[in-house]
C-alpha cells in the first residue's frame, strides 16, 4: 500500500570520475536526476558552473542509428558490454563507410516505394474507370467545361442527383463499390463555385484523375500492373544489397552496439551535472528509492561523496519541486490494477496508493454485477488470451474480475442464465429488497473508507482543514454516518437512541465546522485569519453540493443491485424470443441462434457495461473522496532513450 520512500542524494567527485559515476548510476536504473539549482541556494549556485562539454559519443551514435534505420535492424542491448570502451575514431570511420556503401540502395527503394504507392493508388482509380471506353488524356483537355472526379456515399448520392436536376451540373456514374459511388461531375466554369457547395453538402470527396497516361482505362491499367511489378522486382533487389552489407557487418554492429549506447547515455547524464570554475569536483543530484542507496553507497564508496535529503527537505526549501512517486505493489493482480490508478492519476508523495483498495472492489463489484458461472468462464478465457497476447496487466484485471463472476454466480445459482444448480446466498429476482439493501451499504461502507484515507492523507500532508474540517474529513465523517444510522433506523421504524437534541446538536456542529473550514484551520494552524472575497457565497454553494453529493454518492451503489437483476431480466428476454420461434418451421436452428447470440450479447455488452460501471464507481464515488492524482511518476535515467 505505501509509495516507496524516496531520498535526494547529491553526489561529489572529481572529474576523472565522471564515467565511472554515471556508469553506477545509470546501472542502478534507480536514478532520476534533478537540476542541482533547484535545491541549493542561490549563493552556492553562483559558484558552480554547468557543464557543457560535447558528447564524444553523440557523432558515432548518430552514424550508428542511421545505419540501424537503414538496415531496419535493432540489436540487443547487452548489459555485460558496458563497461568496455573502443576507439571512437575508427568506430565512426566504419559506420561511416557502411552507411556510404548502402546510402544508394536506401535512397533507391525508397524512391520506387514512393513510386509503387503512385503506382498502386492509379490502379485503383483506373479500374474503378475500366468501364469507361474514353481516352483519359482527352479528358483532361477540356476547356469549356469544368470537370470533377471523386466518390460520394451511397446514401447522398440520389439527393445529390435530385439538387443537379435544375441546374448546370451533370453527374456521371462511372462505378460504385459498398460504401461509394465513383462519378463525374461536369459543370460551367462559372458555376464552379455553386457546385462546390452542393458537391459539399453531399459529402463529395474529389479525387484526382491519374495523369501521364495515355489510352482507356483498360489499357493503362495493364501497363501499371507491369510497372508494379517491375517496381517490386526493384525494391527487393536493393533490398537484397542492403541486406548483403547488414549480414557481413552484423557481428561488429552487435559488438559495439551495447557500448555506444551506454556511453552516450553516459555523458548524456553529465548534462546534469554542475561543477566547480576549476571543474575539478563534479555534481550530480537526484532522487532515488530509499532501498537503493545502500547498493550505491557501496558501488562508490571510495569514488565519490554523497549527501542524502529527505523530501520534506528539498519540497521546504523550493514548494514548486514534486517529489516522483513509484508504487511498489507485491502481487501480480494488484500490480495489474495499477493502470485503472494511472488512468485516473498518480498519487502525490505522502498520499496513499489506492490500488490495493480497488483490486479488492473493483473484483467485488465486478462479480455482484455480472453473477453467472458460465459468463464468468468465458471472460475469463477472455483474459487469459489477452494476457498470452500482450495485454498483460489488462488480461489479469479480466481474469480476476471474471472469477468474481464465477463466484457469485455460484451464489446466484446463475449458469448462462439458467437455474442449473442451487443458490448458495440468494436469488436476485426474488430477494430485490435484500439486494439493494446490501447494494447501499456496501456504498456506504466505500465512502466512509475513502473519508479515513483523506483524513490520514490530511494529516501525512500536514493539510488540517482537509483533516479535520473538510466534508471528507472528521468532520464529514462525525455528519455523514450520524446521518445514516438515523435514516437506517427510521427505515426500519426503530427507536432513535438518545435524545433528539444530542443529534441536532452533533450535525449542527459538524455541518458548521464544514462551514467554516477555512478559518477553522487558519485558527488551528496559528495563522492569520483572512477570509477570501465571495467566501460567504462560495461556501454556502460548497455545502449544498456536499449535502448533495452525500445523497447521490450513496445511492449511486444502488446500480450494483440493478445490474445484478439486468443480467437475469436480458436472459429471460432472449430465452422468451428463443421459445417463440422454437415451434416455427426450422424452429431448432432459428431457436440456436437467437439463444447464441443472446448469450453473445449478455457476455459482450454485460461485461463491457459492467466494467464501465466499476470504473464509474470508483472514479467519481470513492477517488473523490480522497484521491488527488496530481502525483508525479518517478522515470529513472536508463540506458535506453525514451525507456521508463
Amino acid at each position: 500500500m505505501p509509495l516507496a520512500k524516496m531520498k535526494n542524494v547529491t553526489l561529489a567527485f572529481p572529474d576523472e570520475g565522471i564515467e565511472d559515476v554515471n556508469l553506477k548510476l545509470l546501472s542502478s536504473q534507480a536514478f532520476e536526476p534533478l537540476n542541482i539549482k533547484n535545491i541549493v541556494s542561490e549563493e552556492v549556485h553562483s559558484d558552480l558552473l554547468p557543464v557543457e562539454d560535447k558528447n564524444p559519443y553523440q557523432e558515432v551514435y548518430n552514424e550508428m542509428m542511421r545505419f540501424l534505420k537503414m538496415t531496419d535492424y535493432t540489436p540487443r542491448f547487452d548489459e555485460s558490454k558496458i563497461e568496455e570502451r573502443l576507439d571512437i575514431q575508427k568506430t565512426l570511420k566504419r559506420f561511416s563507410l557502411l552507411n556510404k556503401s548502402i546510402k544508394h540502395s536506401f535512397e533507391r527503394k525508397n524512391e520506387l516505394s514512393k513510386k509503387l504507392q503512385e503506382y498502386n493508388k492509379a490502379l485503383f482509380y483506373v479500374s474503378v474507370l475500366a468501364n469507361l471506353n474514353v481516352e483519359l488524356e482527352n479528358l483532361e483537355e477540356i476547356r469549356r467545361i469544368k470537370m470533377f472526379f471523386g466518390r460520394v456515399p451511397i446514401r447522398h448520392y440520389e439527393p445529390l442527383v435530385e439538387s443537379s436536376l435544375n441546374v448546370p451540373i451533370l453527374v456521371l456514374e462511372v462505378n460504385r463499390d459498398k460504401d461509394n459511388f465513383w462519378i463525374f461531375v461536369f459543370t460551367t466554369p462559372d458555376f464552379v463555385d455553386d457546385a462546390h457547395k452542393i458537391l459539399k453538402s453531399a459529402y463529395f470527396e474529389e479525387d484526382k484523375l491519374p495523369v501521364g497516361y495515355q489510352g482507356t482505362p483498360k489499357e493503362i491499367k495493364k501497363r501499371i500492373e507491369s510497372l508494379i511489378e517491375m517496381t517490386k522486382i526493384s525494391i527487393k533487389e536493393y533490398e537484397s544489397a542492403v541486406d548483403k552489407v547488414l549480414y557481413a557487418s552484423k557481428e561488429f554492429v552487435d559488438n559495439v552496439y551495447s557500448t555506444i549506447v551506454s556511453h552516450k547515455r553516459i555523458y548524456d547524464l553529465e548534462k546534469f551535472n554542475s561543477s566547480t570554475p576549476q571543474k575539478s569536483i563534479h555534481f550530480v543530484s537526484g532522487w532515488m528509492p530509499e532501498n537503493e542507496l545502500d547498493k550505491i553507497r557501496d558501488e562508490l564508496e571510495e569514488k565519490a561523496l554523497i549527501a542524502e535529503n529527505s523530501p520534506n527537505e528539498i519540497t521546504q526549501k523550493n514548494p514548486s519541486i514534486s517529489v516522483p512517486v513509484k508504487l511498489i505493489n507485491r502481487g501480480k493482480v494488484i500490480q495489474a490494477f495499477e493502470f485503472i490508478t494511472r488512468m485516473f492519476g498518480v498519487p502525490r508523495y505522502g498520499e496513499i496508493d489506492p490500488t490495493p483498495f480497488i483490486t479488492a472492489f473493483f473484483i467485488f463489484m465486478y462479480g455482484f454485477m455480472l453473477g453467472d458461472v458460465g459468463h464468468g468462464l468465458i471472460l475469463f478465457l477472455f483474459g487469459y488470451l489477452l494476457y498470452r497476447k500482450g495485454s498483460g496487466k489488462f488480461g489479469v484485471v479480466m481474469m480476476s474480475s471474471a472469477l468474481s463472476s464465477v463466484f457469485f454466480g455460484f451464489m446466484y445459482g446463475s449458469v448462462f442464465g439458467f437455474d442449473w444448480i442451487p443458490a448458495l446466498w440468494l436469488k436476485p429476482t426474488l430477494q430485490i429488497n435484500q439486494l439493494l439493501v446490501i447494494s447501499v451499504f456496501y456504498g456506504i461502507g466505500m465512502l466512509i473508507l475513502g473519508m479515513i484515507l483523506n483524513v490520514i492523507n490530511g494529516f501525512f500532508q500536514k493539510d488540517m482543514e482537509k483533516a479535520l474540517f473538510s466534508a471528507e474529513g472528521i468532520a464529514g465523517l462525525l455528519f455523514y454516518l450520524p446521518s445514516v444510522y438515523i435514516v437506517t433506523l427510521y427505515f426500519m421504524k426503530k427507536p432513535i437512541p438518545l435524545s433528539p437534541m444530542f443529534w441536532e446538536i452533533l450535525l449542527g456542529v459538524t455541518f458548521i465546522c464544514m462551514l467554516l473550514k477555512k478559518p477553522l484551520a487558519q485558527i488551528v494552524t496559528h495563522q492569520k485569519l483572512s477570509l477570501p472575497n465571495g467566501f460567504w457565497v462560495e461556501t454556502g454553494f460548497g455545502m449544498f453540493e456536499t449535502l448533495l453529493s452525500y445523497l447521490s454518492n450513496t445511492i449511486s451503489f444502488v446500480r450494483l443491485a440493478a445490474f445484478a437483476l439486468t443480467h437475469e431480466a436480458l436472459f429471460m428476454a432472449f430465452w422468451i424470443l428463443t421459445l417463440m420461434v422454437l415451434p416455427t418451421v426450422g424452429g431448432g436452428i432459428w431457436a440456436t441462434i437467437v439463444f447464441l447470440l443472446g448469450q453473445l450479447v449478455l457476455v459482450g455488452l454485460e461485461g463491457l457495461v459492467v466494467f464501465i460501471q466499476d470504473l464509474r464507481l470508483i472514479y467519481y464515488e470513492f477517488f473523490t473522496k480522497f484521491f488527488e492524482a496530481s502525483g508525479k511518476d518517478f522515470h529513472p535515467f536508463t540506458f535506453m532513450e525514451g525507456e521508463k
